[in-house]
C-alpha cells in the first residue's frame, strides 16, 4: 500500500508540475506577448486553418480553467494522501501488550528524545539480524513520513566513501518541494542540477534514522580471520630415523637450520597478520568515529548491524558497548532465521517461467512450516548449510524445470532430498547413496542404511510418507559438483512409475505387516535381514522363519526372473544376486536365522551349489558353506 501510494504521488508531483508551468508560463507578459504576436502572424498567413486569435484565446481559457481545477484536485489528493498515511500509522502504533522485548526497545529508541546511544543488532551470520528490523519496520513505520536511510557498508572502507554514500540516499529520498523542479519538461533536470545545493551531513532531516547494514563487510576479511597460513613447514619424518643424533650429526645440523626457516617464515606471518588486522581495525574505528558523530553532533538515531563471526566479541563490545554505548539486542537463531534465508534466497532467484515461479513460492511455503521442525530436531546451527540447500533446491528446479513437467509433491521431496544430501556431504557419510532407489521412501531408506538420526528428522514432516528419493544425480549434481544428467526425464519416469511406496512404509514397522505373498525387492528383502529379533526380543519364532522362507522363496523367483539377464546362466544370476546381497548388508549387522532363510531360497530356486570365488564376498563364501552343510545333510535343492 505505501509504495501504491508513493508511485501515485510521483505521478501527481510529476503532472502537478507540467500544468503548473503551463498555466504559470502565460502569466509572464513578455511570453505571452511573444505568443500573441505568432499566432497574429500565422492568422495573416492563413495557418491557422480558419481559426482565428479569438477562437484561440477562448481554447486557452478552457484549458487553463480545467488545468486550475487539476492543480487543486493534486492539492487535495496530496493532503488525503498524507492524511491517509497518518491516520494508518497513528492506528498501526504499537499497543504495549503487543510489543516484544526486542521490539519495545527498538521502539523506544527510535520514537524519544536523541540520547547520545546508537542501536546495535548483533549475531552470527544468517541469524535473521536484518530480516526482523526489516520486519518491525513495517510493521510499525510503514505509514510514517519519518526519513529511514540504509547504508549498505560493503566495501565502504574509508570516511569519504561513507560520506558519499550518506549524501547520496539523502538526494536520492529528498522530497523536498524545491525537488519537483527536476519535473519541468526539457529543462527541468538541467536547472535542478544547477540550482541544488551540496548535501552534506547537515542536511539530513530532523528525526532521521540511519541504518547500517553489514558493518562487519566494511574490508572482506573483518577483523577476527585468524587462520595461520604458514609459508613453511619442515617434515619431521626425514628425522625419525633409528640412529642417535650423534651418529647422524650432519641431520641435526640440518634440522636447525630448518628450524630456523621456519621460524623466520612464522615471524612473517604473524607480522603481516598484525599488520593486516591493525588496517582492518583503522578502516572500522574510521567508521565509528562518523557514527559517533551523527549521533553526537547531529542528534541522529543509529542502527547498527553486524555480524559477530567476523567483527568478532571483543571488539563489539568494546567500540559499541564501550565507546558507543549502544543498545545491544543479541539475535540469536530461532525459526524466523530460517524464514529470513528462505525469504532471501527466493527473492534473488530470477525463473523465466512465471508458473514455475508461483509452484516454488507455493512449495516453499509448504516447506517452510515442516523444514522449521526438522532443523530444530537437529540441532543445528550452521545457517550457511540451510541457506545452501535451499539455494540449491532453487538452482536445481530452475534447471530440470524446461525439460519435464514437475508437480507439488516432486519438488518437496527434492527439497528434502538435497538436505539430506548436504548433511551427509557434511558429515563425510555419503555411503550408500547410492543404493537408494529413485522413487522410494525416503524415511525407508534411510532408515535401512542406517542414517538414523535424518530418519527421525524425516518422520516429524507431517506427510513423509509421500517424501521419495529422485536420484543421488538429480539431488547431488549441484552440491557435489556433478555433472548434470543428461536423462532427467528418465529419472523424473522412474520416480513417477515407482510402485513400492506402501509397501516401504509397511516395512517401517514390519511386525504389524500381512505380507499377502507381496513380492519383494532385494533392497525390501535385506530390510528383513536386518532384523536381529522380534519386538519381545527373543529368537524369531518358527512361525516367523516359516513365513519368511515363502516371503523369501517369491522373492528370488521375481528378482532371478526380471531383473537379471535371462541369457545368463543361472550360476551368474545366482552369483550376481549374491553379490548384490552382500553391497548392500556390507557393514551392518543381520540376522543370522534370516539370511539362512534367504541362501534357502537361492538354492532352492537356482539349484546353483557354489557360487564364484568364495574370498570375493562373506556373503557368497556363507551361502557356499550353507549349501555344503545341507548336501551333508541330505537335503538337495527343490527346483
Amino acid at each position: 500500500m505505501v509504495r501504491h501510494c508513493d508511485n501515485i504521488i510521483e505521478k501527481l508531483k510529476k503532472s502537478f508540475v507540467i500544468v503548473l508551468v503551463f498555466v504559470l508560463l502565460f502569466e509572464i507578459a513578455p511570453l505571452k506577448k511573444v505568443i500573441k504576436s505568432i499566432i497574429e502572424f500565422a492568422e495573416k498567413n492563413n495557418i491557422l486553418m480558419g481559426l482565428n486569435v479569438s477562437d484561440i484565446s477562448l481554447v486557452y481559457i478552457a484549458i487553463r480553467k480545467y488545468a486550475l481545477i487539476y492543480l487543486i484536485f493534486c492539492i487535495f489528493s496530496f493532503l488525503c494522501i498524507k492524511a491517509y498515511l497518518a491516520i494508518r500509522h497513528y492506528f498501526n502504533s504499537p499497543k504495549k501488550i503487543e510489543l516484544n522485548a526486542f521490539e519495545d526497545s527498538l521502539f523506544k529508541y527510535i520514537e524519544d528524545k536523541p540520547n547520545g546511544k546508537g542501536y546495535l543488532i548483533t549475531g552470527v551470520w544468517g541469524s535473521g539480524k536484518t530480516f526482523i528490523l526489516t520486519e518491525f519496520l513495517n510493521k510499525y513505520f510503514k505509514f510514517s513520513n519519518k526519513p529511514i536511510y540504509r547504508i549498505s557498508c560493503f566495501g565502504l572502507d574509508s570516511r569519504k566513501l561513507i560520506l558519499d554514500e550518506i549524501k547520496n540516499q539523502i538526494e536520492i529520498n529528498d522530497k523536498s518541494f524545491f525537488n519537483w523542479i527536476q519535473y519541468i519538461p526539457a529543462i527541468g533536470k538541467p536547472l535542478f542540477s544547477i540550482l541544488k545545493d551540496s548535501y552534506s551531513l547537515s542536511s539530513i532531516p530532523k528525526g532521521s534514522v540511519f541504518i547500517f547494514d553489514d558493518f562487519e563487510r566494511i574490508t572482506s576479511l573483518g577483523i577476527t580471520d585468524h587462520v595461520k597460513n604458514k609459508s613453511y613447514e619442515k617434515d619431521t619424518s626425514l628425522f625419525r630415523t633409528g640412529f642417535r643424533d650423534t651418529q647422524l650429526k650432519e641431520f641435526t645440523d640440518i634440522n636447525k637450520e630448518f628450524t630456523k626457516i621456519e621460524n623466520a617464515f612464522s615471524k612473517l606471518n604473524s607480522d603481516n597478520e598484525l599488520i593486516s588486522i591493525t588496517n582492518n581495525i583503522q578502516k572500522y574505528n574510521v567508521a565509528t568515529g562518523l557514527i559517533n558523530e551523527l549521533i553526537e553532533s547531529y542528534n541522529i538515531k543509529v542502527i547498527i548491524i553486524c555480524n559477530v563471526d567476523l567483527l568478532g566479541y571483543d571488539y563489539v563490545d568494546k567500540v559499541f558497548r564501550g565507546k558507543l554505548d549502544c543498545i545491544t539486542y543479541n539475535k540469536t537463531i530461532d525459526k524466523y532465521s530460517i524464514e529470513s534465508i528462505f525469504k532471501n534466497t527466493l527473492q534473488n532467484q530470477v525463473y523465466s517461467n512465471n508458473n514455475i515461479k508461483m509452484l516454488v513460492l507455493s512449495v516453499m511455503n509448504k516447506i517452510l512450516k515442516d523444514f522449521e521442525k526438522v532443523w530444530a530436531s537437529s540441532g543445528n546451527n550452521n545457517l550457511r548449510q540451510a541457506k545452501s540447500v535451499v539455494q540449491a533446491f532453487l538452482d536445481t528446479v530452475n534447471i530440470i524445470s524446461p525439460r519435464v513437467n514437475l508437480n507439488e509433491e516432486y519438488l518437496i521431496s527434492l527439497f528434502y532430498n538435497i538436505y539430506v544430501v548436504r548433511v551427509l556431504r557434511d558429515e563425510n557419510k555419503l555411503d550408500k547413496l547410492d543404493y537408494f532407489l529413485v522413487g522410494g521412501n525416503l524415511a525407508y531408506f534411510l532408515k535401512l542404511f542406517r542414517k538414523f538420526e535424518l530418519y527421525e528428522s524425516i518422520k516429524l514432516i507431517d506427510n513423509f510418507s509421500s517424501i521419495k528419493w529422485t536420484g543421488i544425480s538429480i539431488s547431488g549434481f549441484w552440491l557435489l559438483n556433478m555433472k548434470k544428467p543428461d536423462n532427467i526425464d528418465e529419472f523424473i519416469t522412474n520416480y513417477t512409475n515407482y510402485n513400492y511406496n506402501d509397501l516401504e512404509l509397511a516395512l517401517l514397522y514390519p511386525e504389524s505387516y500381512s505380507w499377502n505373498g507381496e513380492k519383494l525387492l532385494l533392497e525390501h528383502a535385506v530390510s528383513l535381514m536386518m532384523r536381529r529379533e522380534t519386538n519381545t526380543g527373543l529368537p524369531p519364532h518358527e512361525d516367523e522363519l516359516v513365513e519368511l522362507n515363502r516371503i523369501f522363496k517369491n522373492t528370488v523367483e521375481f528378482i532371478i526372473n526380471d531383473e537379471f539377464y535371462v541369457a545368463d546362466s543361472m550360476e551368474e544370476r545366482a552369483s550376481n544376486l549374491l553379490k548384490k546381497t552382500g553391497e548392500l548388508l556390507s557393514g551392518f549387522g543381520y540376522n543370522s536365522k534370516y539370511i539362512d532363510q534367504w541362501y534357502n531360497s537361492i538354492y532352492s530356486y537356482t539349484g546353483v551349489e557354489s557360487v564364484g570365488n568364495p574370498n570375493r564376498s562373506n556373503i557368497i563364501a556363507n551361502y557356499n558353506y550353507f549349501v555344503e552343510n545341507l548336501k551333508d545333510n541330505g537335503v538337495t535343492a527343490n527346483l
